[in-house]
């Protein structure tokens, strides 16, 4: 009887520490990419043209993004065929951007800290927002580069 415990109980050990886990996995969009037109109306100042304001209404920068992800900004200007990454000094005028939930900014301001006038062009914003996991796969990807970001985060 002793022998028969004695093989019983380590089977019941063993078995009953067996636990069936099951994992759900998830695909999850993790870059979004948009365009957006800057018409030159669209910029604002409020500080008598020291500096000018543009807003971007970006309602998928949440609060996920925001507080964990990257937001990249980049500008192209009408007759270009390419975007640069901003923050950028180009002709004595600074470009920049600054973003919360649901929106991103595009400021501009001389380095001199003279008056300047608004672009008078049209200006095309792309706004790039990856997820921190994402990001976290990608450590080597130089983000000032849109064609890199692009090829590393499968975005079109």
């Amino acid at each position: 009887m002793k022998k028969i415990l004695l093989l019983i109980v380590p089977t019941f050990l063993i078995f009953s520490s067996c636990k069936k886990e099951v994992t759900k996995v998830q695909q999850v969009a993790q870059a979004y990419s948009a365009v957006y037109t800057i018409q030159p109306g669209d910029w604002t100042t409020n500080n008598n043209g020291l500096s000018y304001t543009a807003e971007l209404n970006v309602p998928e920068l949440d609060n996920i993004i925001y507080q964990n992800g990257a937001v990249l900004v980049y500008l192209s200007f009408s007759g270009t065929s390419y975007y640069e990454a901003i923050p950028e000094v180009f002709d004595g005028i600074t470009y920049g951007s600054i973003h919360s939930t649901g929106y991103v900014s595009i400021d501009i301001s001389a380095i001199s800290g003279n008056l300047i006038n608004p672009p008078s062009q049209t200006i095309s914003a792309k706004v790039v927002l990856i997820d921190a996991t994402a990001l976290a796969m990608h450590k080597d990807v130089n983000l000032n580069d849109l064609g890199a970001v692009q090829k590393a985060f499968n975005i079109h």
